[in-house]
């Protein structure tokens, strides 16, 4: 098995109140099933001594967010019970859960986790410009209530630069200070009509100004820390150094799935990928998305049937799909910070 597994990147809920218009939910609303995994499923279908390998996991949806998994904490206090040090990371919008869950869900986290709240505004109005159907009140509560009762649990503002909102970023910075939180990601996207213009017009009302968008067809993000607080994903990407230079000894080229820093991919409906990129439901991944209905679905097959496949040493190891082209070209991995940066 080629693959690295020290890191999952999974989607426990394809369920999102939110309507998004460069989400694959708003983009190809046709092949959307929504779907969540349930704790059965991660106890019987994944199990204990997978999870006991996991360095991390990431709890983020192509299509959905983690927090409207029905048994989200759960899950999680099962995985901690398993592996108390695992790196959880969770990325959601926030909105809609009521303080008690966020209160749970603060005494089941612990210091080697992290939260990212994605929000792209100052207020309910601006937040919606583009978290269309988010609801401001509800988010600002559930931070709240979960740092009262959580403290060591790492927390990040997640914010993506858009036309509505490139001049007001140090406004809605000042506003991450006052909740105490530990870091301020901007993120820099790709998803504009600059970039792809069949898909989004040449006068794309979204796009931020030429400085906003990366070069490329991966995102940039930018970090600014706001604490002292100690982030633990960070630790893991020595490991993440580690297997770069051991591909490379070999003389491999370092994709990031061989590396484990995007994380192998887990959807809602337990079907498994390389990596989300592979799993977006758009047309160019359809030769992913149908094989794993079937052949990579934990539904279907155990675990070890999966990894132990011989399309992993061989077909996969072409790198043919457009993901694998734009995204993990030869060219492109030479830095280490693209290489480690999730």
């Amino acid at each position: 098995m080629s693959l690295s597994l020290l890191h999952w990147h999974i989607e426990p809920s394809s369920i999102c109140t939110l309507k998004c218009p460069r989400c694959p939910r708003a983009e190809v609303p046709e092949s959307l099933l929504n779907k969540q995994l349930t704790l059965d499923f991660f106890q019987n279908q994944v199990g204990d001594d997978v999870i006991k390998e996991m360095k991390r996991i990431t709890f983020c949806g192509n299509d959905g967010d983690p927090i409207y998994c029905n048994e989200l904490i759960e899950i999680i206090q099962w995985i901690k019970s398993i592996n108390p040090t695992i790196n959880i990371v969770i990325i959601t919008n926030g909105s809609y859960k009521k303080d008690e869950w966020w209160e749970r869900l603060a005494h089941t986290l612990n210091k080697y986790d992290e939260i990212n709240w994605s929000l792209d505004g100052w207020n309910q109005e601006t937040n919606e410009q583009y978290r269309i159907n988010s609801e401001w009140g509800s988010i600002i509560s559930g931070i709240k209530t979960f740092k009262k009762f959580n403290s060591s649990t790492y927390t990040v503002w997640a914010m993506i630069a858009f036309k509505f909102n490139e001049n007001h970023i140090d406004k809605i910075k000042r506003i991450a200070i006052e909740h105490s939180f530990d870091c301020f990601q901007l993120t820099l996207s790709t998803k504009f009509g600059s970039k792809y213009p069949q898909a989004y017009g040449d006068n794309d009302a979204l796009e931020p100004s030429a400085e906003m968008v990366p070069e490329g067809h991966r995102f940039k993000r930018n970090i600014e820390i706001l604490s002292n607080k100690r982030r633990r994903t960070e630790d893991i990407k020595s490991e993440y150094k580690k297997k770069i230079f051991e591909l490379k000894d070999k003389g491999v080229i370092p994709r990031l799935c061989l590396i484990g820093n995007k994380g192998v991919f887990l959807n809602s409906r337990g079907e498994f990928y390389p990596c989300c990129w592979t799993a977006t439901r758009y047309e160019h991944n359809a030769k992913w998305t149908e094989a794993s209905k079937k052949k990579f679905n934990l539904n279907e097959r155990t675990f070890d049937e999966i990894i132990n496949d011989e399309f992993w040493s061989n077909e996969f190891l072409e790198f043919d799909n457009l993901e694998c082209r734009t995204k993990c070209s030869s060219d492109k991995l030479i830095s280490i910070d693209y290489m480690t940066e999730w």
